[in-house]
């Protein structure tokens, strides 16, 4: 199914009429809720430095109110914990008065050193997750695309966000046992993604083809990537490149020029081996910069949301992402689901939970909850 053709069914047909710009068929404003993921903590968890229920106390304290947690990361014994842990986590939600918001999920295909998992194998795995999830009283996952080869060979630089039969098919083999245990497989719509594409098209397809409610998307903002962080032009300096062609590729990119032509002009200025990687798809396209508008035909399959950030600056905006733009599509699209804070890399020397809260509260003013 095309775009054009999504746009034309039922289901399209609000988000098609709202961006032609029929008031009387916009869905109703929808109302975010916030929560935060425990993988913002990175190694201060994985060190020691604080405890899952600390951070449970720590996301409550903020005002927030989802938790999300990655299975392998934060359960005890994973994928088996002890019934002791499934006790103290419904202990814990209700003592914080949090609630589960997200549970995230990968597909290992490389599991083997020698072959790649069949899809009845891949398959398989996830309802290990989808089982555990419900233990936990926690219906959205952050699903994890398969990462099986693009059935086009073109696409393999945006991989694994890249349309491929072999992924769909495990998928398609899973659903029955999404549904058996009511959880909804959210799909990572992280940078690389590109919201144009045969790959979000193949999904929809399918969404619309078997009309299922556990089968969706979840946005990840760093797909709405509008400029690196601001340190980045220092360090390819310190690497040898120069400051006048990094400002090209940063502008390049903010233009959505594409790494095929931002690379060939680096290359006609006589780009270095540091430019010419950073022009690329392993360098700034390692992001994307999708118009955030792009977003609202998806909204009524988005199940669970990474709200990501790297640096919160002093007038609560965020450098790299443009909430601005990016949270008003969510309220106009009727998104209610979890909006959940998820830092990535911050700045050197910040407090975690500093930036973490000054993210929660910079989402409160965008979404008038201050």
């Amino acid at each position: 199914m095309t775009r054009k053709e999504f746009m034309q069914t039922v289901a399209g047909a609000g988000a098609a009429a709202y961006l032609s710009g029929s008031a009387t068929a916009a869905p109703a404003p929808g109302k975010p809720k916030l929560g935060v993921t425990v993988y913002s903590w990175g190694t201060y968890f994985h060190q020691g430095r604080i405890t899952l229920e600390e951070c449970i106390a720590e996301i409550a304290d903020m005002g927030a109110e989802g938790v999300e947690i990655l299975g392998e990361a934060h359960i005890p014994n994973y994928p088996n914990p002890p019934a002791s842990f499934i006790k103290q986590w419904f202990g814990w939600m209700d003592k914080y008065h949090t609630k589960p918001a997200a549970y995230d999920t990968f597909v290992d295909t490389m599991f083997y050193k020698h072959r790649n998992l069949n899809t009845d194998e891949a398959a398989a795995r996830l309802v290990v997750d989808f089982k555990l999830a419900n233990q936990l009283g926690i219906k959205a996952l952050r699903q994890q695309w398969p990462p099986y080869p693009a059935d086009n060979k073109e696409d393999e630089i945006n991989a694994p966000y890249v349309k491929s039969k072999l992924a769909m098919e495990t998928i398609m083999k899973a659903l029955p046992s999404a549904e058996k245990y009511d959880v909804r497989m959210g799909i990572e719509l992280h940078s690389p993604t590109q919201l144009k594409s045969a790959f979000i098209d193949s999904i929809v397809e399918q969404i619309q083809k078997t009309g299922t409610k556990h089968f969706g998307f979840c946005p990840d903002l760093s797909a709405f990537t509008r400029r690196p962080q601001r340190n980045t032009k220092d360090n390819l300096v310190r690497q040898g490149a120069r400051e006048n062609i990094v400002d090209y590729i940063i502008q390049a990119y903010t233009n959505r020029v594409g790494p095929e032509k931002t690379v060939a002009e680096v290359t006609k200025m006589g780009g270095n081996e540091a430019e010419l990687r950073y022009a690329g798809i392993a360098g700034i396209y390692h992001n994307s910069n999708n118009d955030p508008k792009d977003l609202l035909p998806l909204i009524p399959y988005c199940y669970h949301c990474h709200a990501k950030f790297h640096e919160i600056q002093d007038d609560l905006t965020e450098y790299t992402i443009p909430y601005d733009e990016v949270l008003p599509v969510f309220v106009q699209g009727g998104y209610n689901g979890y909006l959940d804070s998820e830092l990535e890399g911050g700045t050197p020397g910040a407090s975690t939970t500093g930036t973490i809260r000054a993210h929660q509260a910079m989402m409160r003013k965008y979404l008038g909850m201050t």
